[in-house]
């Protein structure tokens, strides 16, 4: 390996894994799977390929370097530059550290090359092999991710059909000399296959081109050395088309008078996705696993339930088990006394055609005995194959992912199956009949067993997290089919789940919030001239907030809080479709928000938590004065959420005390006519932007139409542009934090940390979201600081006033105080003192109903605010001697128009 690759390969596992180097071993690693991170894990130190836990029988776990860390082998022509001494220097290390080929016995078969996507517009360097009829195989080896499946491609117009691929060299009469040829896939397999296994081998270049052109040089070149032509093996990679086409042709070549056998990965071409070129880099070809990869290929091609059954009786000497034939779940049977009794019956027949029988070995008797003997019974019309547990990290729950597969050509079935349906065959049964149309479970409760017993040998665990968006637990963006993990994107695999290094994730939910379509050198920015003709400064602001809530958990982390953003303004001055153009920016379409007045609490908690790093935005949540208080919003119940922590608690259904309290991730818009009417504590939290007509006219009017119309297949892919640059994105934010935060502390009037802090994260990530947005002009930024300026003032003298209903109280006070007589009997005021002011809500209450004025709000409510009163500082409530001359149960409250004296120091 080379030098600075090992060395960096090394650094990382050293770092990630804490290895000690000892010898030529890497050792006492902390190994991944271990429930208290053992430190069995090993590796050797001049080939890192694969990581290797060495308790062997109570975990096994391997993990290779190319899919832990991807970002290393994935750039081969900036790593090794193509010169005129090493013209293939990029294609040499890939071949050799990528796939871990020997070069020796490879040169001369390929060359480096370069392709052109005119369609993206990017290129890449390639590794290319001349293939028969002309034409050519190439894999690309630069970031080939940019170019979703286009990672190898064949030259246009040649055509390979019936022919294979042969290292140079290699002839057809080398060919006819051998005992066997193995037919594989991909010319990375059969390289692989001549190099770990010293195995004559072939690639097809793809599972299904019938090599009949090949066949017959082949057999032209056997028969002119009078050799009997070689055996062929089949052997494709797993998953369903390699293991039809691997049927296919092999019943096509026996027609055709060849010898033939199969190899496999794994029985049926099931399990992991493994082919022979990773079975090389895993030490995966030793004689031994060969022998075993026969043996799968022969149960592969099994030309009847009956044969498929007594290859598993002879392996594993299990008197029943289950087997899978023909698209069926089945179950055979062996009976020893049955077997014993047959063979009984033909050792003493004197038939003539049991007369071969008697001169068999006993073991081929006992076989030929079994087959006869063997009973197979049908569990089920379809198969079906535990993929994986899927387990929420934050609850006690989970259940298993299983796939279902039919005899015809109907689309497979893939769903969640709870503990219970999997142990309880009569749940089994109910369950596979709800999601499989026509399926049907006849089985018992001990073939159930057995069958989910052999499926969690080795099961998969996939963590399910709860919401869509950013986990922190794993560092990347869940948004359903699409994923981003430290800057590079993914896609699910044929299991719906997401590989991340060393990590597997998915979401729980079948539900996708987020439609994406993303292109990875398309940015599409013509929208932001439309934006600012529309909204001006305000649709800048509402987008940095936006874009702000890409990284709401990252700021916490960092700085403890995430403001709100609150928009008011009058119906139609257009917040609604703002919103919803924003929403289309992250490939939500027809949505703006949740309403929480006509929401349960279970529904509010849920519309909270199913988001992380994307913004919850309540809708018409102030009507607060119109409505009964159950069926109010109240605003305070957000506070928790400005510092990341639980809005809701409810119970885990386990019999425990057990709670669930999951953090608030994302980051609250209020979107609304009027105001949040809540206490200072929650009003200190919010930013607020008016939305108002002022900007209405006829080029606003078509920049807003044109925003409306936009197909949101066309922007959604902004959100994955975004959170691809994290890094940067992030690190010019807390560069411009620490600046803004600087300066609006220093503004004359503001005297409120909190506030200065929240505008200073909007106008850092402002600042920040110019790597994406950079059709931003700095007039166009310099105007959105300026709004954002002057939102923070309006926010500091928001926070100093009282809150409407305490100042419509005080307007009451006064109302009645100045139309009460010189001696009243109720007094309003009971005060003996012109310092304060002494209210007994009792009489205020009944003076409100004698004067038909309505109370300010329900009088629970008033208490509660009335101890934020700021103009007349609350002071106690307390037992006060009445200007009446009883003693009166007051609320007294500081009088500004005559403050009480202050007391002397004592000295």
């Amino acid at each position: 390996m080379r030098n600075d690759l090992l060395i960096e390969l090394t650094a990382r596992l050293k770092r990630d894994y804490s290895f000690e180097e000892k010898g030529t071993y890497l050792r006492r690693g902390k190994c991944p799977q271990c429930s208290k991170g053992q430190r069995e894990l090993w590796t050797f130190a001049d080939k890192p390929w694969v990581l290797r836990c060495g308790r062997i029988e109570r975990c096994g776990w391997e993990g290779h370097v190319k899919e832990l860390y991807p970002d290393i082998f994935d750039d081969w022509s900036k790593r090794h530059k193509k010169t005129e001494a090493a013209p293939n220097a990029a294609a040499d290390a890939y071949l050799l550290h990528a796939r871990g080929f020997d070069l020796q016995g490879l040169r001369g078969a390929y060359s480096q090359e370069s392709y052109h996507d005119h369609e993206l517009g990017i290129g890449s360097a390639t590794v290319r092999f001349p293939l028969p009829g002309g034409g050519y195989w190439e894999r690309l080896i630069d970031q080939p991710a940019r170019f979703g499946k286009k990672k190898a491609r064949f030259s246009y117009g040649n055509s390979y059909r019936g022919q294979w691929w042969q290292p140079p060299g290699v002839t057809f009469e080398h060919l006819a000399t051998e005992p066997e040829i193995w037919l594989a896939e991909g010319i990375f397999d059969s390289v692989a296959l001549r190099q770990g296994a010293k195995l004559a081998a072939v690639s097809l270049m793809s599972c299904n081109n019938y090599p009949a052109q090949a066949l017959a040089d082949l057999r032209r070149a056997a028969a002119a050395i009078g050799l009997a032509p070689p055996k062929l093996i089949f052997a494709f990679d797993v998953g369903k088309a390699g293991t039809e086409y691997t049927r296919r042709f092999v019943k096509q070549a026996r027609e055709e008078g060849w010898i033939c056998g199969a190899a496999q990965v794994r029985p049926d071409g099931e399990g992991d996705k493994l082919d022979w070129n990773d079975l090389l880099q895993r030490d995966r070809l030793t004689p031994t696993h060969i022998e075993e990869y026969r043996w799968n290929g022969d149960v592969t091609i099994a030309g009847s339930a009956t044969e498929k059954a007594l290859l598993f009786y002879q392996r594993h000497k299990s008197q029943s088990f289950p087997l899978v034939f023909a698209g069926r779940q089945l179950w055979a049977q062996f009976s020893i006394d049955r077997i014993q009794a047959i063979i009984q019956q033909w050792l003493e027949s004197e038939d003539d055609e049991h007369a071969q029988f008697k001169k068999l070995p006993f073991p081929e008797q006992w076989n030929l005995a079994a087959a006869e003997a063997v009973d197979i019974s049908e569990l089920a019309n379809c198969t079906f194959r535990t993929l994986y547990f899927q387990r929420d990290p934050n609850l006690e729950e989970g259940a298993y992912f299983i796939r279902i597969d039919f005899p015809s050509d109907r689309a497979s079935v893939k769903a969640t199956f709870s503990g219970a349906a999997c142990a309880a065959s009569a749940e089994f049964k109910k369950r596979l009949a709800s999601i499989a149309p026509g399926a049907q479970w006849i089985g018992s409760q001990f073939q159930i067993d057995k069958l989910m017993l052999r499926q969690w040998a080795n099961i998969r665990m996939v963590e399910a997290i709860q919401f869509t968006g950013y986990s922190i637990d794993h560092a990347a963006w869940i948004f359903g089919d699409i994923a981003v993990h430290k800057g590079r994107v993914y896609e699910p695999n044929d299991e719906e789940y997401f590989v991340l290094g060393k990590q597997s994730v998915k979401l729980r939910t079948s539900e996708r919030l987020l439609r994406i379509s993303y292109d990875a050198d398309k940015l599409n920015l013509a929208w932001v001239p439309h934006l600012l003709t529309a909204y001006g400064a305000k649709g800048t602001v509402t987008l940095a907030f936006w874009f702000m809530a890409l990284f709401a958990d990252h700021i916490r982390a960092a700085q403890d809080s995430l403001p709100f953003l609150e928009a008011t303004g009058i119906p139609g001055t257009g917040k609604s479709t703002l919103l919803e153009f924003l929403w289309k920016l992250y490939g939500r379409l027809n949505y703006e928000g949740f309403d929480p007045t006509k929401a349960t609490n279970a529904g509010i908690a849920r519309t909270l938590g199913q988001v992380g790093n994307l913004p919850v935005v309540l809708i018409e949540g102030d009507r607060a004065q119109d409505t009964p208080h159950a069926r109010r919003f109240e605003w305070d119940e957000l506070k928790t959420a400005y510092n990341g922590r639980a809005v809701r608690t409810r119970a885990i259904a386990n019999g425990g005390m057990e709670t669930f309290e999951p953090p608030f991730r994302g980051a609250i818009v209020i979107a609304q006519n009027d105001p949040v009417e809540a206490s200072p504590a929650m009003r200190e939290r919010i930013m607020g932007i008016h939305f108002d007509k002022s900007m209405f006219s006829p080029a606003s009017k078509a920049a807003v139409e044109h925003l409306s119309g936009l197909d949101v297949e066309d922007i959604s892919g902004f959100i994955i542009h975004a959170v691809r640059r994290e890094e940067k994105i992030l690190e010019a934010y807390r560069a411009a934090f620490k600046t803004h935060e600087k300066a609006m502390l220093a503004q004359p009037g503001i005297r409120n940390g909190r506030l200065a802090k929240n505008h200073a994260q909007l106008a850092a990530m402002l600042d920040a979201m110019r790597l994406v947005v950079g059709n931003l002009s700095d007039r166009d930024v310099a105007d959105a600081h300026k709004l954002i300026a002057t939102m923070l003032h309006e926010r500091q003298r928001a926070v100093e006033t009282d809150h409407p209903h305490v100042t419509l109280f005080w307007e009451r006070f006064d109302y009645i105080a100045a139309n009460e007589g010189l001696t009243p009997e109720r007094p309003i005021n009971h005060s003996r003192t012109q310092d304060v002011f002494a209210v007994s809500l009792v009489h205020f209450e009944q003076k409100c109903g004698d004067m038909r004025l309505s109370l300010p709000c329900p009088m629970t409510e008033l208490k509660r605010l009335l101890k934020t009163s700021k103009a007349r500082k609350f002071v106690d409530a307390k037992p006060v001697n009445s200007i009446t001359g009883k003693t009166v149960n007051c609320w007294v409250f500081e009088n500004p128009a005559h403050p009480a004296p202050q007391k002397k120091d004592i000295k």
